[in-house]
């Protein structure tokens, strides 16, 4: 099996194994927060076409509905297995093999990009090819949107080995340097910020001290050049004039 293959098959098997009770659509409660901490960061032009690629349940396209924006369209490796998006409007892509195979048909044809938790299932020899992809699939001035878990934060392993597909791990550094060679300009990281709960904020206060102990080990012992530290890396990048170097030869 070629290793790209191996992560599709990976959900595929997933996909097979789940209930129901999985296509259940998102709470009005998550869905708010989400459009909460998403607000600030979304085109201002609610006609922007918007891609997401790894939808899950659907939270971030209910909530750029809630939001007000129309233009919408996701993508998965089983993108049936949440038959309430069609009756959203949401336009469904199927990912038969990996992101780059799938995009190669749409340049310059998105004004926001939105991955959350997909980066680093990318093998790493593919990540040129699946950056690239997304870069030209965006029409200049569109953002593209990536979460992933930081690999310096004070639970990394558990982060990165919590499932069988993850392929790699990021640094704000590498990430930020992944981004540049494949184009992007203004890389810009974020901190997101729902509203918390009385509970959320009492996890957040007993974390507090494992992050200053993770930022002063990093900075003793380290390398980090990208000053972020807490469970995830949130990153945006916008494509500019730099002309797309997008190529099979990466895949």
């Amino acid at each position: 099996m070629e290793p790209n293959a191996f992560v599709a098959e990976v959900y595929r098997r997933m996909s097979l194994r789940t209930s129901a009770a999985q296509r259940v659509p998102p709470t009005p409660a998550r869905i708010s927060s989400v459009a909460r901490e998403y607000r600030s960061l979304l085109p201002a032009n609610k006609e922007a076409s918007i891609l997401d690629i790894g939808f899950g349940d659907g939270w971030f396209l209910a909530a750029c509905q809630q939001l007000g924006y129309s233009n919408l369209a996701g993508a998965e490796f089983n993108p049936d297995a949440r038959p309430y998006l069609r009756d959203w409007g949401v336009t469904l892509y199927k990912i038969e093999s990996d992101i780059g195979e799938l995009l190669k048909d749409h340049p310059e044809e998105f004004d926001f990009i939105h991955l959350s938790h997909v980066i680093e299932h990318v093998p790493k020899y593919s990540l040129l090819w699946v950056v690239d992809s997304l870069y030209r699939a965006l029409k200049k001035g569109g953002t593209l949107l990536l979460r992933t878990p930081n690999m310096e934060s004070p639970a990394a392993n558990s982060s990165y080995y919590v499932t069988l597909a993850h392929e790699y791990g990021f640094a704000a550094s590498n990430l930020r340097s992944l981004l540049s060679v494949c184009g992007f300009d203004q890389v810009t990281f974020h901190q997101m910020q729902a509203a918390a709960t009385s509970k959320q904020k009492l996890g957040i206060l007993a974390r507090w001290p494992y992050l200053i102990e993770s930022k002063i080990r990093h900075r003793l012992f380290g390398a980090n050049f990208g000053g972020q530290f807490g469970s995830e890396l949130v990153v945006t990048g916008q494509r500019g004039d730099f002309s797309p170097l997008f190529d099979p030869k990466f895949r």
